[in-house]
């Protein structure tokens, strides 16, 4: 059972999960164990950890930056539908995606 009203969709350099407790709590990155706990099936747990992956393959804190347009136009679009996957997996959760790495259009 969660006990979070919200949570953040985020990758940051190696963190251990791509999902954070809201800034009320703290605002600290889940474990895996969380995850666990949250009670999320183990396509998207998995999904969750590989997009996690992706990111530290492909935009290092050596680079500060991405290795390739393709790259972040992947990230952004796998967070979306990771979002979306989320949403209906914890149903009264509000999930916000923080796609800080990828740059905008302006």
């Amino acid at each position: 059972m969660c006990v979070f009203d919200r949570l953040r969709l985020m990758s940051h350099y190696e963190a251990p999960t791509p999902v954070w407790a809201p800034a009320d709590v703290g605002a600290f990155v889940l474990s895996t164990t969380h995850l666990d706990h949250l009670g999320l099936d183990e396509t998207l747990r998995t999904s969750l950890l590989r997009w996690q992956e992706y990111f530290d393959e492909h935009h290092p804190a050596d680079l500060c930056g991405w290795d390739s347009p393709a790259s972040h136009q992947r990230y952004a679009a796998e967070g979306q539908r990771l979002r979306e996957e989320l949403d209906r997996a914890l149903p009264g959760i509000q999930v916000d995606l923080d796609l800080w790495p990828v740059p905008s259009d302006d």
